[in-house]
């Protein structure tokens, strides 16, 4: 009873502050967003406050214990986490979005491969001319030495 009761707890704990994170990003940006996006912006808030609150407890905690044992999500611990990863799934968004509108990324993508095989192709044609070029004037000598 007692093991699906801290399972239970485990999954309240990874999974509720991401849905806060959805709500409180929705209201900030006021736009409607396909259900994609949404599941894609659910799995993004999941592992960030996920890997937050594990670097918080990894760096706070007197004992290194092993993480996601049956034995750690007590009621206390499990309070004490839902709060703290309530906190941080509410202010999450905000830092994102100040985060997204001061910083701009641009990104240019280059074929290579084609520009490559091109390019390759390229100096393949030229060698095999020149070859050819080079054997035809050693033909031309020899014929020339012959005469």
């Amino acid at each position: 009873m007692l093991q699906e009761r801290s399972g239970s707890m485990f999954f309240i704990c990874m999974l509720m502050p991401a849905s806060i994170s959805i709500i409180t990003e929705k209201k900030i940006e006021k736009k409607e967003k396909s259900t994609n996006e949404l599941i894609l912006k659910y799995l993004f808030y999941t592992f960030l406050i996920t890997t937050i609150m594990n670097s918080l407890i990894y760096i706070f905690s007197s004992d290194k214990m092993i993480f996601y044992s049956s034995s750690t999500f007590t009621y206390d611990f499990c309070l004490k986490y839902m709060w703290i990863s309530m906190i941080i799934a509410f202010i999450l968004p905000y830092i994102l979005k100040v985060i997204s509108v001061n910083i701009n990324i641009d990104l240019e993508i280059k074929k290579k491969r084609n520009g490559k095989k091109k390019a390759e192709k390229k100096e393949n044609t030229e060698k095999v001319e020149k070859t050819k070029n080079s054997n035809t004037k050693k033909k031309t000598r020899k014929s020339d030495k012959s005469n």
